[in-house]
């Protein structure tokens, strides 16, 4: 039995998770298993999420498994839940994942655990945390700009003017200039979809000068009084029930229990990793996902597809069919018409009808709403 594991929490991003699971198992070393650890359930997203997770663990059958016994709760709960049950009765650590985080290159987690050896026997003082250096990270992106060089270029073309803070006594929202950079809750990078649009650009599209940038990058501790995001962390996992609070936001709870015991928390640096989103730039910024998927899908060498479907027309088609089958009326196959819908009807129209909820709008000017219920 593995004295580590990897555990990613997923719920309903299954367009990144597909992305982030094709990444992790390439990447994944011999012997450590990968829980996904679905914590969302009953509409289409949540449902084809929890389809892609059990595409994954038929595909690497030795390596994954899906936990779905648990009923969806706040994160924190439900990774407790998964921590405190007989299968990681032997585990000491944790490796904690979001759905849309993932390595770009191989030995990362072999590196983590080097780091948390190397530092574990460095201070006095407790370790909280490892993490890597994560580009899409309130912390982590100025410190991505500068080891990739990029910050004077940043200055130059993506910053504005813009508004931080949490609306909270530790971080008030304040409109700060262009030339400033905050780290922390909903610091400089997290309320602007543009900033992460420009990062991802040249970090997760350009995968191998974000690894040439970091290798040489020393472990530095985060300031504890800063908020950071915890899109992955290794901890021993008897930290988890230690951060308990009462409350239900694991990344605050943890984040108070860091301020208030002074426990380190360290960023291996030379370690590079990928948020896609957070949930402020996420719509904004889906069409990253696809267009990652291409730059990833050759550099992976997988032998299947990173996605289930291969086309946004053949999602809506199953988007619709699942929709007819919660009675919504009862739909036809999409129309081929050479890969176009009828009309102005165009997927991403078809999308934006679906996503409102518009159900029998898009049905009925496909022609395919026969009979309402």
């Amino acid at each position: 039995m593995s004295r580590v594991a990897i555990v990613m929490l997923a719920c309903r991003d299954y367009e990144a998770m597909e992305l982030s699971l094709a990444c992790h198992t390439a990447y994944l070393p011999e012997g450590v298993p990968f829980f996904i650890l679905q914590n969302c359930r009953g509409d289409y997203d949540a449902e084809r999420t929890l389809a892609v997770a059990r595409r994954y663990e038929g595909l690497f059958p030795r390596a994954i498994t899906v936990v779905d016994e648990f009923p969806p709760d706040a994160p924190y709960h439900s990774i407790a839940a998964l921590l405190a049950s007989p299968r990681f009765a032997a585990v000491k650590l944790v490796c904690k994942v979001d759905d849309d985080a993932f390595p770009i290159a191989s030995g990362w987690l072999d590196a983590l655990l080097a780091c948390w050896k190397d530092v574990g026997i460095q201070s006095n003082r407790p370790l909280a945390y490892v993490t890597p250096l994560i580009n899409n990270n309130t912390w982590g992106f100025p410190q991505t700009l500068d080891a990739m060089g990029l910050r004077e270029a940043f200055l130059a073309k993506a910053a504005r003017e813009h508004r931080i803070g949490a609306g909270t006594p530790e971080a008030p929202v304040r409109i700060v200039s262009a030339s400033e950079i905050h780290t922390g809750a909903c610091g400089t990078i997290w309320g602007y979809p543009h900033i992460a649009r420009w990062l991802h650009e040249r970090t997760t599209l350009d995968p191998d000068g974000f690894i040439a940038a970091t290798r040489s990058l020393d472990h530095v501790e985060v300031v504890n009084q800063d908020r950071y995001s915890i899109g992955c962390i290794l901890f021993q996992k008897e930290l988890w029930p230690r951060i308990d609070d009462g409350g239900a936001d694991d990344e605050h709870m943890l984040h108070q229990y860091c301020k208030r015991t002074n426990e380190r928390i360290i960023c291996a640096r030379s370690v590079p990793f990928v948020h896609l989103a957070y949930f402020s730039q996420r719509e904004e910024n889906r069409d990253i996902v696809e267009t990652a998927r291409k730059v990833y899908e050759s550099r992976l060498g997988h032998p299947f597809p990173i996605a289930m479907r291969a086309s946004r027309l053949l999602e809506i088609e199953a988007r619709l069919r699942w929709i007819d089958g919660q009675g919504l009326g009862s739909a036809q196959r999409l129309p081929a018409n050479n890969g176009h819908l009828p009309g102005d009807l165009t997927p991403e129209r078809l999308g934006a009808l679906v996503a409102k909820g518009i159900y029998r709008a898009a049905l009925s000017k496909l022609g395919l709403l026969r009979r309402a219920r």
